[in-house]
């Protein structure tokens, strides 16, 4: 299943895992799987999914694996190792692949007074990787795109990811370099400078537009996924204009562009009255006309609606949902129900069962 394109619907799911009854879970480190429940016991697993600009990851214990009259772990135990690949399915009587990374750090915990002798593992996304290398470099390329392709293409990194798609960004004027930065560094500047999104799912990076795929995965609604959620609008950081202003490195002429805030964030005039004529402006430089100038304006604009409204769900464990996508609620409220893009996943899995939790946003009513 590719969580980038799936579709689906609550009543699809229910047939599909079987009811949600009998959760379950394997962890497939190197080519060793340990299953839950089957000599590996591994008890619980929290996995972190984000379409934000820091890495996703999770954690697992290892129950049972601990031999009191040996005094050591089982051999089984050896297959976790630092840097082995690590690809987490989650599910109930079908299992869906959700994350693919790779173990970052074991720690072996001895509790002599109650028995509880475990493994904690941790792992995660290619992107902790990126932090590895720091670089004081000028790139040939012009382009953002073909620099972050050309990282991802190199080792560590590309040893742990199974595929890349990235949106193709405007030739810029001047030499893009890498300044004493790191290689997360570099890529996140990017994306934040393009109004772009950089994540990896399933062990494949995304560089892309924002909400690039507008399809939703699925509509929930209490009775029917929801367990739990809030919903909060702020209007704190609202602003009615933004501009952009640089320095043409060759005429000495002010470069600008400016974008207006758009949509609706209140019933009445309210919001309008509480923006008022408020504007930021910012200096960037390396601006190379008006329109570019006006693109990074609308891409800080985005980033500053992006915040204006959220919703926080707490579901039955559904492996479908996903970051970087849309997710319809309905059946709260007027002012819940809608169309939101999804940010934050998180997939917990213990003794009281499997439950995914995920914070979505809109940027207008």
């Amino acid at each position: 299943m590719d969580l980038m394109s799936a579709a689906t619907s609550y009543s699809a799911l229910e047939k599909k895992y079987g009811y949600f009854r009998a959760p379950s879970l394997e962890v497939k480190v190197g080519s060793t799987r340990l299953v839950r429940g089957e000599g590996a016991n591994i008890r619980s697993l929290e996995l972190e999914l984000t379409s934000g600009y820091e890495a996703s990851g999770c954690v697992f214990y290892v129950d049972g694996a601990y031999e009191v009259k040996n005094t050591d772990f089982k051999k089984y135990i050896d297959k976790l190792q630092i840097g082995e690949k690590v690809e987490v399915e989650v599910g109930y009587v079908k299992r869906e692949s959700v994350f693919t990374g790779y173990i970052n750090q074991i720690e072996y915990q001895y509790g002599a007074d109650d028995g509880s002798y475990r493994v904690r593992v941790e792992c995660m996304d290619a992107k902790g990787l990126l932090m590895k290398t720091r670089r004081m470099e000028f790139f040939n390329k012009k382009n953002a795109d073909g620099i972050v392709s050309a990282v991802l293409g190199e080792q560590p990194v590309s040893s742990y990811l199974s595929g890349k798609e990235i949106d193709a960004c405007k030739e810029e004027d001047t030499v893009i370099r890498s300044h004493m930065m790191t290689d997360y560094e570099l890529i996140t500047e990017q994306a934040s400078k393009q109004g772009y999104e950089f994540f990896i799912i399933q062990g494949k990076a995304y560089f892309r537009k924002k909400q690039k795929v507008t399809s939703s995965i699925m509509k929930l609604s209490p009775g029917e996924g929801i367990l739990n959620a809030r919903f909060m609008i702020s209007g704190q950081q609202l602003v009615k204009k933004i501009e952009v202003r640089s320095i043409d490195e060759t005429s000495g002429k002010l470069i600008s562009g400016e974008v207006t805030i758009s949509g609706s964030f209140s019933s009445g005039s309210s919001a309008n009255k509480l923006m008022g004529t408020s504007k930021q402006v910012y200096y960037e430089p390396g601006v190379k006309d008006a329109a570019e100038a006006k693109a990074r304006a609308q891409a800080r604009m985005d980033s500053v609606q992006e915040k204006f409204g959220e919703i926080e769900c707490e579901c039955i464990g559904i492996p479908e949902l996903a970051p970087g996508r849309f997710v319809e609620v309905d059946k709260l409220s007027a002012q819940g129900n809608g169309k939101y893009y999804i940010t934050y996943v998180r997939h917990l899995l213990n003794e009281d069962g499997y439950h995914t939790f995920f914070r979505a946003g809109v940027n207008s009513l």
